[in-house]
């Protein structure tokens, strides 16, 4: 079981099954999730003998509904979304400074249904300091390794590695984690939230709509007769956007067209559905 299928457990154990009544139109937590974790992997740097950091404070900006919506679980969200993150960064061989922490907070700009992430590496030595401000207190004398910049601040060096070493050469590619290929024996899926009908995708054309010449018909009056297709071509699914009137969001971000990767999470109208590769 992959890091976001145990955070989807654990999440299921805090709200129960009502999932639909909760979410329905607002930000899920698992689109929190896949973006934290992209985060990661967008942010992280590559230092010295094969070195990896990632950041270890993840700011989370919610507008006044969703965050509304939360505030009954913030606290347990906020901490087991830092626990996935940790468990990401622990599966890759990556580094942070300190524990892992995640900030949920209110965004009165931002409209219903959008979030925004940031990152930043925090020196647990130096609390109240961002990895990105000035200290007040000189820092330490860096090693001769290469360290990360952040702003006009220097990350201190890390400690001794323990553990494996990461094999990430810090060349990103983030549209493809977690991207089946064209292995055998693996089954393709979306899988709508709240009821949890899963439909198999086939090679082609797989369109979401409202009509009835839609693929996965929705009973959705915020999704577009033909809203989304999501084209299953050598082993990669594609999201592409048919010119909706609402619009599709992978992961909280509007898109035109994105690869999909396990575990993404499609947002069209009031309706959530999540990607899935069986067999993986």
């Amino acid at each position: 079981m992959g890091v976001l299928q145990r955070f989807e457990r654990r999440l299921e154990g805090m709200v129960g099954f009502a999932f639909a009544r909760i979410f329905k139109g607002k930000v899920h937590p698992a689109e929190i999730a896949k973006a934290l974790q992209r985060e990661a992997d967008e942010q992280r740097s590559v230092l010295g003998e094969g070195r990896v950091l990632a950041p270890n404070v993840y700011d989370v900006r919610l507008g006044r509904t969703d965050y509304d919506n939360l505030a009954e679980w913030s606290d347990q969200l906020a901490a087991q979304l830092a626990d996935m993150v940790s468990e990401h960064i622990d599966d890759e061989g990556w580094q942070v400074f300190g524990e892992v922490q995640v900030r949920l907070e209110r965004d009165d700009e931002l409209p219903t249904g959008v979030f925004e992430v940031s990152s930043h590496v925090a020196d647990p030595a130096r609390p109240g300091t961002r990895g990105d401000a000035p200290s007040a207190k000189p820092s330490p004398p860096p090693p001769p390794l290469p360290t990360p910049m952040t702003g006009s601040g220097a990350v201190p060096p890390l400690p001794p590695l323990r553990g494996r070493i990461p094999t990430d050469t810090g060349k990103q590619h983030p549209s493809v984690v977690g991207r089946a290929g064209s292995r055998p024996g693996v089954t393709h899926v979306l899988v709508v939230d709240g009821p949890g009908t899963r439909h198999e995708l086939t090679t082609g054309r797989n369109v979401i709509g409202r009509g009835t010449e839609a693929d996965i018909r929705l009973p959705d009056t915020g999704v577009s007769r033909k809203h989304v297709d999501v084209v299953l071509d050598n082993g990669t699914a594609f999201a592409e956007d048919l010119g909706s009137t609402n619009g599709t969001l992978v992961n909280g971000r509007k898109i035109t067209r994105q690869a999909l990767a396990d575990g993404d999470v499609i947002r069209i109208g009031h309706s959530v559905l999540v990607y899935r590769q069986d067999g993986t």
